[in-house]
């Protein structure tokens, strides 16, 4: 009795030591590779290793390269498609290695015994699992509907000829819920893989970046103060950088605080930014240059400024007195050099319009007025400066004779001034705004060598 169960015994030993030998002990090299039995989607797995089923993988990915994906948008009634490969969607070929390798090996060894020998019977099939790119998914979604966009309007001030302050109210836009769009083609190609998939689009509103309460807010009640002067409209370059600089400031807006940059506002005054070329003045001099006339706009704007009772932060005077101001009231510009600039110091924001008709250059300042004053600008000659005669010997003069070279001018040193008046006409406030120094042009006179006049010239 002994000697038969310890038959068994051994038996049952060796059936099982067998057993490990042919199913838990694997053969050399076979730790990376699929165990025979594994399928997908019809190809035997069995043997493969990482590389060989990558390389069965990609090409199972090429035949669903051209696959559909079809966008639609019930109420418009339209349609638009991409494939699979254009919206980012391939196998998940990391997966399914993962998946296909793990069979037979993912449980106890007793387990893993059980599953190698069952698969060996009835083969498991390893599921088509898809992987999707959201970045190329969500940049293709948005460029096949661009056409279904609709840009919001933001809220915006109308001046009206009578100066009269009219809110255009916003208009808010659309565009498509991309999010959604692709959670839902996640959630169809992980339910159905491999499928023509059909979603219905939807609209999201798009916000516009200023609301009519935004404008609402910024307490622009009516026209603060402005200001205008002359220009010759038959100079067609100066009156073309007139207008293109005066259109860069146009409406431009300015909040409580802010400091407006007139360089930064009009930008480089260049030929590729569509400057032409006429005189600006150079060393008390006119002479050609590129961007000429841009400096009546500056100082158009420097008036209005100074009229609005706002802070003056930068401004420079020309070298020599101009025709459309008055001395004192001019302001400079030379981009990246000179610059006006001046701070809203009121407690509402600002709007500037800058008009340009028939010879004429208006710039009006928009916020809440101040009805209960008068602002009045004066400029007051201080000084003035006589010129040097310089006398320059030329062996090309005749003896005895002389040329004017150049005739020079006068210099002056300009007050200006700000006086400001209540209702009743009283005087509340006196502010010295600047003292500008206009240097003298020197009279510049040739004559012959060693000449006995130059005892005898004199500037007349």
């Amino acid at each position: 009795m002994f000697k038969k169960v310890k038959k068994k015994i051994t038996a049952y030993i060796i059936i099982v030591f067998l057993l490990l030998i042919v199913f838990v002990v694997p053969l050399q090299g076979e730790e990376n590779q699929v165990y025979p039995g594994v399928f997908f989607n019809g190809y035997d797995l069995g043997g493969k290793n990482k590389e060989e089923v990558y390389s069965l993988l990609l090409e199972e990915d090429k035949k669903l390269e051209q696959q559909q994906v079809i966008l639609e948008i019930p109420s418009m009634d339209e349609t638009i498609g991409s494939s699979y490969q254009e919206m980012g969607i391939s196998i998940d070929k990391e997966e399914i290695w993962h998946k296909s390798v793990a069979v037979g090996r993912s449980g106890t060894w007793w387990e893993n015994l059980w599953k190698r020998w069952k698969i060996k019977r009835e083969p498991e099939e390893i599921p088509l699992q898809l992987q999707v790119d959201k970045d190329k998914m969500q940049q293709e979604i948005k460029e096949r509907s661009v056409t279904w966009y609709q840009a919001p309007i933001d809220a915006r001030i109308l001046i009206n000829q009578d100066n009269s302050i009219e809110i255009i109210p916003h208009e808010y836009g659309r565009e498509i819920d991309i999010n959604t769009a692709v959670s839902e083609i996640e959630t169809k190609i992980s339910s159905n893989p491999g499928s023509v998939i059909k979603i219905n689009l939807l609209f999201i509103p798009v916000k516009p970046s200023r609301l009519k309460s935004d404008i609402e807010a910024y307490n622009i009640e009516g026209l603060v103060t402005g200001f205008a002067t002359k220009f010759n409209s038959e100079n067609i370059n100066r009156t073309h950088n007139i207008e293109l600089a005066a259109k860069s400031m146009d409406n431009c807006l300015i909040a409580p605080g802010e400091v407006f940059s007139f360089n930064d506002v009009v930008g480089p005054r260049t030929v590729e930014k569509g400057y032409d070329e006429a005189d600006i003045i150079l060393q008390n001099e006119l002479v050609p240059g590129v961007g000429g006339g841009v400096c009546q706009v500056s100082t158009t704007l420097y008036n209005a400024v100074l009229q609005a009772e706002l802070e003056i932060i930068e401004r420079t005077p020309h070298s020599m007195i101009i025709s459309y101001v008055a001395p004192g009231l001019d302001a400079t510009v030379v981009y990246g050099y000179r610059d006006l600039a001046f701070r809203n110091n009121t407690s509402t924001h600002l709007i500037v319009k800058a008009l340009v008709y028939q010879g004429n250059l208006e710039i009006k300042i928009f916020g809440r007025p101040t009805r209960d004053r008068k602002v009045v600008i004066r400029s007051t000659k201080e000084k003035e400066i006589f010129p040097e005669t310089i006398y320059q010997e030329d062996p090309t003069v005749p003896k005895g004779k002389y040329i004017l070279e150049k005739e020079g001018g006068k210099g002056y040193i300009y007050k200006v001034e700000r006086f400001v008046y209540d209702e009743t006409g009283e005087l509340v406030r006196t502010d010295q705004i600047s003292k500008d120094y206009y240097p003298p042009i020197d009279r510049v006179i040739r004559t012959s060598v060693n000449s006995p006049l130059l005892s005898h010239l004199r500037f007349l």
